[in-house]
């Protein structure tokens, strides 16, 4: 045996003065220091919107113009029977599909920095992986919140109320906020799959606007062809807006099928089954990047 593969063999030599050999970071330390990257890395894409904020101030802006116009112009006609204030009617719609169309914001975001190889840089820089993930879907969330809380704000201004009170309208925005978190991870893995962010707009949207299109939004599932029901009847978005119209207490469409009259558990069952499908699917991939 060398004097080399003895050394080897005998395991690490303590430093030449005498001081322990430094110890692995506990798991609280880890979390700590995850956090604080998370944090970091949230500011920075924070301070990306800030310089860079066409995307955003049109994501907010669109639905409020849309609120505005279905709210004045179209409110009359396309009011369903027995509606006497068509703004409650549309507001829990208009909330879930700002929701919705969000998923293309996280993918695009995601889709550049890995073009950019911002990804490869801060995977080699002395942060948590952890970290980088859990910035965007946190940023992401938080414009969220700013988005149903402006089209809260303008729907008051509508004559908009939320007549279950406080803690139903709470429970409200928690189902939408669980929605778009479903959607923020899913954003997150379309980013890491496509290649730029153009490729992300030519994906995405194709696919959201059938899914707003074709659901108990705005339309009842008994008006549509029978072949096409049950397919809005499903429709994640149909069960989040009919969940949504019950807890802010506003009126929703008669349906009698069972994901209309259990509305709140297929609203919040089928996000979790997305993020329990999604999250590691996303996680592997983002492992490979760096590979």
């Amino acid at each position: 045996m060398t004097a080399t593969a003895a050394a080897s063999a005998a395991g690490p030599r303590p430093p030449v003065d005498g001081s322990p050999p430094p110890r692995r970071p506990t798991r609280a330390r880890r979390l700590r220091r995850t956090g604080a990257d998370t944090l970091v890395l949230t500011r920075r894409n924070f301070r990306h919107m800030v310089r860079d904020p066409f995307e955003p101030v049109i994501a907010i802006t669109m639905p409020v113009m849309v609120v505005l116009l279905f709210g004045y112009v179209f409110g009359d006609v396309m009011a369903p029977p027995g509606t006497e204030n068509y703004r409650e009617f549309l507001v829990p719609a208009m909330l879930a599909m700002v929701m919705l169309y969000g998923v293309g914001g996280t993918a695009s975001g995601v889709a550049r920095d890995t073009a950019r190889d911002v990804m490869s840089r801060f995977r080699s820089m002395p942060m948590s992986p952890a970290a980088l993930l859990g910035a965007r879907v946190l940023s992401d969330m938080a414009r969220a919140f700013l988005e149903v809380a402006l089209l809260l704000l303008v729907g008051s201004a509508m004559d908009w109320r939320a007549e279950e009170g406080f803690f139903g309208a709470l429970a409200a925005v928690g189902v939408l906020l669980l929605f778009r978190l479903a959607l923020v991870w899913l954003g997150v893995l379309m980013g890491l799959l496509l290649p730029t962010a153009d490729s992300v707009s030519m994906v995405v949207y194709p696919l959201t606007f059938p899914l707003s299109m074709l659901s108990t939004s705005f339309v009842p599932s008994g008006a549509m062809p029978s072949w096409l029901a049950p397919v809005a009847e499903w429709n994640p978005l149909s069960a989040v807006v009919t969940a949504t119209r019950d807890l802010f207490g506003n009126p929703s469409l008669p349906s009698d099928a069972w994901p209309a009259e259990n509305a709140l558990l297929v609203a919040v069952a089928l996000p979790a089954a997305v993020m329990l499908l999604v999250t590691p699917l996303a996680v592997r991939r983002f492992r490979r990047l760096s590979r």
